[in-house]
């Protein structure tokens, strides 16, 4: 009777042990099973736009005050209210800044390009490019030199001399000190080039109605950022489209 319940016991805490064994093998095969691709992939993305969204929201925070201030003052002038020295010396130095020649505080016009000039990019417009012009910040210009948008400059030494330029040619793809200057000198782009006027129309109108800024809209105005013209255009909109979730993501 002893012997068979010793060899009951035996049985029951081999059962224990293996039943450990197994539990314990499954947890550590949970623990250190690969992910799959498409999780690796979102992971990589959510990184590169943690990289450049602060960059982005601070930049377009500056922008944002100051398009109100420039509206504020607007207004003030509309109803016949004084502005100060102060606030004159201002905004002919964002004239200056944002390359509105001739500006003239009583020209309605010279208002009117600085409400236009003046204002903010969207994220997701930012990030978008962001991630078309760099490879998802992968590109030699983003790795050597913080340069996110493919923007050129035209002074010897102000950048990367691309392998593939051509002959004769002297630009070079500027080098920044951090993701930050990039972005900064990106928006200043798109806010003063003539090339970019209809972005700024389409952003303008959006105001004028009322209506939230839109990156797709906008995205319909970078026709000449790229040779591929509208084929650049619907690209960018359609990385908007299929990242939208994780644009917004934080952390």
């Amino acid at each position: 009777m002893k012997k068979r319940t010793r060899n009951l016991l035996k049985l029951i805490i081999t059962c224990i042990i293996t039943a450990l064994l197994i539990n314990g093998c499954a947890i550590e095969q949970k623990k250190t099973a690969p992910s799959s691709p498409l999780a690796d992939i979102t992971q990589k993305k959510k990184q590169f736009f943690d990289l450049i969204r602060p960059a982005a929201l601070e930049e377009n925070q500056r922008l944002d005050t100051a398009h109100a201030r420039i509206a504020r003052l607007n207004q003030a002038r509309l109803q016949g209210r004084h502005i100060s020295a102060r606030d004159r010396k201002w905004l002919l130095s964002m004239a200056h800044d944002y390359n509105i020649g001739d500006a003239d505080l009583a020209r309605d016009e010279t208002w009117q390009q600085l409400l236009m000039r003046v204002d903010i990019i969207p994220l997701e417009l930012v990030l978008a490019q962001a991630a078309n012009e760099s490879a998802w910040g992968t590109s030699r210009f983003a790795r050597e030199g913080h340069n996110y948008f493919g923007q050129w400059c035209y002074r010897k030494g102000c950048g990367l001399v691309p392998r593939q330029r051509k002959a004769g040619a002297t630009h070079e793809v500027a080098r920044y000190a951090s993701a930050r200057e990039s972005v900064a000198s990106y928006m200043h782009n798109l806010n003063t080039s003539p090339a970019y006027a209809q972005l700024r129309a389409i952003r303008a109108h959006a105001r004028k109605h009322h209506r939230p800024v839109n990156a797709l809209e906008m995205a319909e105005g970078l026709g000449h950022y790229s040779e591929r013209g509208q084929a650049y255009v619907r690209s960018l909109q359609s990385l908007i489209r299929s990242n939208a979730a994780i644009m917004q993501q934080r952390g």
